[in-house]
């Protein structure tokens, strides 16, 4: 298929037109804002610098944010009232800030000094701390996360974890966190740091898939979801599943080439895989996981490479950044 070739795509209600290089997306508590993060290009070293802020019952842009350069990931607080957003930089010159956006005036309220090429972030359940992964660069990976407290604005303390962390998801009990480690481009094994929250320390480490690249934790707590990305000139096709009881991986689940976001139904029963692809061949897919069996139900065409995925809080659509197409689609999940 051709980058210009034009798809079937009737389960998309429709698509928005957003910064460069969408990457991620997420929701506000009440769903009616969807915060999208324009990292720009990698490839030619042109990292972008906004974030998106789409009005989810018009599909319109309302607001343009501009943050660090090369922003990354986002996640919203749980009383909506902040957007925390990870600036990585570029391969050439990393970042090191995350810009605090505040969701009334739609503007910076802060910017916070991390360290290198800030890659994850997630927010505690009581909203009372943020965790960010510095993930560094190919030839200098990062190890370590910073501690924001949310209250004064400042790092507080830093966590120990694996090389190149990445994507970080924290259990609705507050005592777990998982970050996944990218790792080193040598290394054939990927591995998840799951961290004890109330000492700040790693209490187990978990190996998956080779450079691993996003997380998300089901909604009763039991399962973690671990897309086993690959290296982009040779991506992979698994998504890991953890039990949480043992942190051990019980099931390893074929999706497609260069799985990249994943999110879970509101309900559990459905964890979304969107398949990014690698450098030779872009994405187009996601993946639809019964949790019941752990199997892929089916594979449905999506927009060119899409990198970030968020489903509403009543389960009916799924919003996904289109990093090749600058797009977000709305996907009608009913459709599917």
């Amino acid at each position: 298929m051709t980058d210009t070739e034009q798809i079937d795509l009737p389960h998309v209600e429709v698509t928005i037109p957003v910064g460069e290089g969408p990457s991620a997306v997420a929701l506000t508590p009440d769903g009616s804002r969807a915060y999208v993060t324009n990292y720009g290009r990698w490839a030619t070293h042109s990292p972008g610098d906004t974030v998106s802020v789409i009005d989810t019952a018009t599909h319109e842009v309302v607001a343009t944010v501009q943050v660090g350069v090369g922003p990354t990931a986002l996640e919203v607080v749980p009383d909506g009232s902040r957007v925390y957003v990870v600036n990585y930089g570029s391969g050439k010159e990393p970042g090191h800030t995350v810009s605090v956006i505040d969701t009334a005036g739609h503007e910076v309220v802060a910017t916070i000094e991390v360290g290198n090429s800030p890659d994850g972030v997630a927010v505690t359940p009581d909203g009372r701390y943020v965790y960010i992964s510095e993930l560094g660069i190919e030839t200098d990976p990062g190890s370590t996360m910073s501690v924001i407290d949310t209250a004064t604005l400042q790092v507080v303390g830093s966590v120990d974890v694996g090389a190149a962390p990445g994507a970080v998801a924290i259990h609705d009990n507050g005592v777990h966190a998982y970050v996944v480690n990218y790792g080193r481009p040598t290394d054939t094994e990927g591995t998840v740091s799951v961290i004890d929250l109330t000492t700040n320390t790693v209490a187990t480490t978990v190996t998956v898939g080779r450079s691993p690249g996003a997380v998300a934790i089901s909604p009763d707590g039991t399962r973690v979801y671990v897309a086993d990305h690959g290296p982009f000139g040779d991506p992979g096709n698994t998504v890991s599943v953890i039990d949480t009881a043992t942190h051990a991986v019980v099931s390893v689940i074929t999706v497609g080439d260069g799985p990249g976001g994943v999110a879970l139904s509101p309900d559990g029963s459905r964890a979304y895989v969107v398949n990014m692809g690698g450098n030779k061949t872009p994405g187009r897919t996601m993946s639809v996981i019964d949790t019941a069996t752990q199997t892929v139900m089916r594979t449905v065409p999506v927009e060119r490479t899409p990198a970030g995925i968020a489903v509403s809080a009543d389960g009916r659509r799924a919003y996904l950044a289109n990093y090749g197409a600058n797009l977000v689609s709305v996907i009608d999940l009913a459709r599917l």
